[in-house]
């Protein structure tokens, strides 16, 4: 019961397996390997500063809601709201566990273009030496950013 220790399915297992068998193709430059892997690990580390986020929200003692006060019960009901959103809600529909939903995703689309990469590496050897020099070399930037809106909805409009 509390000591299930059978690990989760990952996210995207059907993708990464598809790699690892050879049964899906990736077209991509070296640079984006390189880059896409640092974008992964950017993200990561963004999920986890949410996380921490949460975690101290969830144990936030005073919150100056009027929790203290007997005679005000809806404020100390939105403090225990506030507190389970961040962490523990039933069914596991808190912040810090949709971020770590998020996190083994993230993990997994790294893991899927490190498999396509090396296999292009163990194919290509010119691939294998100019990825190694631009992993080198490459200056640092952020994470690909959308454009401020209005987005595109399906049906081509913006509202």
């Amino acid at each position: 019961m509390g000591d299930d220790t059978t690990p989760t399915p990952r996210p995207m297992a059907n993708l990464l397996s598809a790699v690892r068998d050879g049964q899906a193709t990736v077209e991509m430059k070296p640079e984006d390997f390189v880059y896409i892997d640092r974008d992964c690990e950017y993200f990561k580390r963004l999920i986890r500063r949410v996380q921490g986020i949460a975690e101290q929200i969830s144990r936030q003692d005073s919150w100056g809601l009027g929790e203290t006060t007997k005679n005000m019960v809806s404020g100390q009901t939105v403090v225990d709201r506030f507190k389970q959103k961040a962490k523990q809600a039933a069914g596991g529909n808190d912040v810090h566990t949709i971020m770590e939903q998020h996190y083994k995703i993230v993990e997994d689309l790294q893991e899927v273009h490190k498999l396509a990469r090396e296999r292009m590496m163990q194919a290509d050897s010119n691939f294998a030496s100019e990825f190694t020099r631009l992993n080198e070399s490459l200056p640092e930037r952020p994470p690909a950013q959308l454009p401020a809106g209005p987005y595109l909805l399906p049906d081509g409009t913006a509202r």
